[in-house]
């Protein structure tokens, strides 16, 4: 029997109301010769119910039923399964636009073992925005050119999600690469990470492939989470390791420093959400632990960031006033909720 070119998996966690969708863009495609892994992660409407209708009038698909296990758990246990010379993710509220499979494969050769391709961003209630990794298209045969490149892909995250990537199976499964189940943020970055670190062959495709569905107040990035800095502080520190063994960290170094400014921010915007019980008090005695890092206040002292957003960020935590800080905190979450 012939194997699969493309393995894609999708966990599946009570997305009754999205699932079809997803599986539907799937079968559209022009290129049939794929796998679909459904994992369903402990789903407790229909989702398994719908994914299990599809598996049987389709033999490209298997369902795979696990207790829950969180999204890097599912997404490992399809890993486990593929058969597919490549795999890719798509999450079970998101689909593919029309010929996204031909277009990778247009570009894919007998070495290839990343590809990063673009992908819309469609909000709720206001127009989509497309996210693209390059202006044109882009292929890397030699490690150092793509280390050099990566950065700007660590600086605009669009390294960190995993279903804007086709990975060489092969890799994946000869470096042990999984996702981290004990992590609830980051896992993906992590996990591109350790797939990014030995690449040669990539091909960076100027096209958005990919629908991502981002809803207000849904899933986990809408949570606050007590130890989002320290997640995201240790994310920063393999980052750094990262570049280190690329030996290009001591150039890259503001980059590194523009990241944890804004992360800085943004756990302190997180102070906003809904599920955040902090009193004010308690939130003025956190903003005032964190400025008084040395780490923090060594970033703060060595730069005078060029761009716009990071300068203004810059300034508001150089003034160490804990109210004024939350204040624009504030200002900052309601744009952000607003967008």
């Amino acid at each position: 029997m012939e194997l699969p070119l493309i393995s894609i998996i999708i966990p599946v966690y009570n997305a009754e109301k999205t699932i079809k969708r997803a599986i539907r863009s799937i079968r559209k495609q022009s290129v049939q010769n794929f796998e679909l892994l459904l994992v369903n992660d402990g789903s407790s409407d229909n989702s398994l119910e719908i994914m299990r209708y599809f598996e049987e009038r389709d033999t490209r698909i298997r369902v795979y039923d696990i207790p829950n296990s969180g999204v890097s758990g599912a997404r490992n246990v399809g890993i486990e399964h593929v058969r597919g010379k490549y795999t890719t993710f798509l999450d079970a509220d998101d689909y593919y636009v029309e010929n996204a499979l031909e277009s990778v494969i247009s570009c894919m050769n007998d070495q290839t073992e990343l590809i990063i391709f673009g992908y819309n961003i469609e909000y709720e209630n206001s127009a989509s925005k497309c996210i693209l990794p390059s202006n044109k298209d882009l292929q890397f045969f030699r490690k150092k050119a793509f280390r050099n490149y990566a950065v700007s892909l660590i600086e605009n995250e669009m390294i960190n999600a995993p279903w804007n990537k086709i990975y060489l199976t092969s890799y994946l499964k000869t470096n042990e690469i999984l996702f981290a189940p004990e992590l609830d943020i980051g896992e993906d970055l992590k996990f591109n990470l350790s797939f990014v670190r030995d690449v040669q062959y990539v091909n960076i495709l100027s096209k958005s492939l990919v629908n991502y569905s981002q809803k207000k107040g849904e899933g986990l990035v809408s949570r606050f989470r007590p130890n989002r800095f320290e997640l995201r502080f240790a994310l920063l520190e393999e980052i750094k390791e990262l570049l280190s063994y690329w030996e290009n960290l001591l150039e890259n170094q503001v980059m590194i420093d523009r990241l944890l400014i804004k992360d800085i921010m943004a756990f302190f915007m997180d102070f906003y959400k809904k599920n955040c019980d902090y009193s004010y008090d308690e939130k003025l005695h956190i903003i005032n632990e964190v400025l008084q890092k040395k780490d923090i206040r060594d970033v703060l002292v060595r730069n005078e960031f060029e761009d716009i957003t990071t300068k203004l960020l810059e300034r508001i935590l150089k003034t160490y006033n804990s109210k004024f800080i939350l204040f624009a905190a504030k200002i900052l979450n309601l744009k952000r909720v607003l967008r």
